[in-house]
C-alpha cells in the first residue's frame, strides 16, 4: 500500500486546522478576560496588565526555542511523510507544554506550599524533573531524527536518478521508524510536550513573574491574595506559545507539503529535511550533555555542549527555513517562466 508521499501525489487535505485555530483564539480570550478582571477587581489592579504583556512576550520568545523549532518540524515532517497532513502538531506539543505552566500558576495562586520548592533554584525536585524532561526531550529528537532519516536518502536518490521522492522502503526504513511506530496522531505530541515542560524552566520563569508582581506592592498572603487574576499571566504565556509554535507548524507543513507532491523539488525536500534532521541531533546532543552535567557526570566534550548558548538558535532555524523556501519559489518561478516562452 503506497501514501500520498510514496506516490508524488497530493497528500491528503490539512485536517485539524478550524479546531487549532479555536483554541488559539480561545486562549486568547481566556487570558485577556481574566486580565481584565484582575485589572477590576485585584488589589495590583493596572500592574497586572504590564506582567501579562512580559508574560505574553515570553511565550512569543519561547515559541522560538532551538527545542520547540526542532521538535515541531521533525514531527510535522514525520506525519507528512507517512501521507498526513494535521494542522494542529504545533498547537498539541504547545498545549502539553502550557499545562505545566498553568498548573504551576494554579498552585502559586493557591498558595500551595510545594511549588516554592520546585521552584526554588538548586532544589532536588527541581533537578529531578529537569532530569526527566530533558532526558525525554533528547530521547524524543534523536527518535524522530532516526525516523526521518530514510527521507534525506529517498531525495538525494530522487535526484541522481532524476525521479520523483518515494517513500523509503526496507529493513533499514522499518527499524529506524520502529521507536515512533505508536506516535500516529497529533494527540501523541502533547505527551511529549507535557514531558518536555517538566524541567520547569518556563513555568519557573512566569510563576517567578507572579510572585515579583505580589511581592513588588506587598500583597498580604502574597499571590495568593491577589485573586485568579493574576491566572491571566500564565494563559496570556500559553496563549502566545501556542501561537507561535502553530505558525512555526503550520510554515512547516506547508513546506513538507510542497517537497513530497512534487517531483522536480527533490532538492528542496533534501536540504529542508537535512536541516532539520541535524537540527534535532544537535540540540539532541546538547540536551543530553546538560542531562549529564546535572548527574554528575563529567566529560570534557559534553560539558563544553552544555554551555552553548542556543538562545537564538530557533530563530536562526526559522530564517534559514524562509531562506530555503523563498529560493524554492524563485526558482519554481522562473521554471515556469522559461517554460512558458518556448
Amino acid at each position: 500500500m503506497t501514501t500520498p508521499a510514496a506516490t508524488g501525489s497530493e497528500p491528503a487535505r490539512t485536517t485539524g486546522l478550524v479546531p487549532t485555530l479555536a483554541v488559539i483564539a480561545g486562549l486568547h480570550i481566556l487570558g485577556i478576560g481574566l486580565l481584565v478582571m484582575g485589572v477590576l477587581t485585584g488589589p495590583i489592579g493596572g500592574i497586572t496588565v504590564g506582567l501579562a504583556l512580559t508574560a505574553y512576550l515570553m511565550g512569543l520568545r519561547h515559541a522560538a526555542d532551538a527545542d520547540h523549532i526542532s521538535m515541531i518540524d521533525n514531527s510535522t515532517r514525520r506525519f507528512v511523510a507517512r501521507g498526513h497532513r494535521h494542522a494542529s502538531v504545533g498547537l498539541a506539543f504547545s498545549a502539553g507544554h502550557s499545562t505545566v505552566v498553568i498548573a504551576a500558576g494554579i498552585a502559586v495562586v493557591a498558595g500551595a506550599s510545594w511549588i516554592r520548592s520546585v521552584l526554588a533554584e538548586g532544589s532536588s525536585a527541581a533537578a529531578v524533573l529537569g532530569i526527566i524532561g530533558g532526558s525525554v526531550a533528547a530521547l524524543y529528537l534523536f527518535a524522530v531524527a532516526a525516523a526521518n532519516l530514510p527521507q534525506i536518502l529517498a531525495a538525494a536518490q530522487a535526484i541522481r536518478d532524476g525521479g520523483e521522492v518515494t517513500a523509503p522502503r526496507g529493513v533499514a526504513a522499518r527499524v529506524l521508524d520502529a521507536p515512533l511506530a505508536k506516535v500516529t496522531h497529533p494527540a501523541h505530541i502533547y505527551v511529549f510536550g507535557l514531558l518536555f515542560g517538566l524541567g520547569f524552566d518556563t513555568a519557573s520563569s512566569v510563576s517567578l513573574l507572579m510572585l515579583t508582581g505580589a511581592a513588588t506592592v506587598g500583597v498580604p498572603g502574597g499571590v495568593a491574595g491577589v485573586g485568579v487574576g493574576m491566572l491571566a499571566l500564565p494563559v496570556m504565556f500559553a496563549a502566545a506559545m501556542t501561537l507561535g509554535d502553530t505558525a512555526n507548524a503550520l510554515m512547516m507543513l506547508r513546506m513538507y507539503t510542497a517537497a513530497v507532491s512534487d517531483r522536480r523539488r527533490a532538492w528542496f525536500n533534501l536540504v529542508i529535511t537535512t536541516v532539520s534532521v541535524t537540527s534535532a541531533v544537535v540540540i539532541a546532543t546538547i540536551t543530553v550533555s546538560g542531562v549529564l552535567g546535572e548527574l554528575g557526570v563529567s566529560v570534557p566534550a559534553l560539558a563544553w555542549l552544555g554551555a552553548v548558548d542556543t538562545e537564538w538558535w530557533g530563530v536562526g532555524l526559522i530564517g534559514l527555513f524562509l531562506v530555503v523556501g523563498l529560493v524554492a519559489v524563485v526558482h519554481r518561478r522562473a521554471i515556469r517562466r522559461q517554460a512558458s516562452t518556448t
